[in-house]
């Protein structure tokens, strides 16, 4: 049902959900510890600036893409 299931370059669809889920139990674990007042391990401050940084890279690549593609049509 799902094996043809595919995002932008051919990502499987699995891939982006497995990601999706593993993004928001981090973001439970550091909610958790903001509201039990406890530090946040440095590991984990990386780790959400790579995250953002990537979905940011990745959104922005997939956006100029679709412009262009519009654009070319225009021609």
């Amino acid at each position: 049902m799902y094996k043809d299931c595919t995002y932008h370059f051919g990502v499987p669809c699995f891939t982006v959900w497995l990601t999706h889920i593993v993004m928001g139990l981090l973001f439970i674990y550091i909610g958790y510890l903001l509201l039990e007042g406890k530090k946040v391990n440095k590991w984990l401050s990386v780790s959400l600036i790579v995250i953002g940084v990537l979905a940011m890279l990745y959104h922005a690549h997939i956006w100029y893409n679709e412009n262009n593609k519009k654009n070319y049509k225009k021609l």
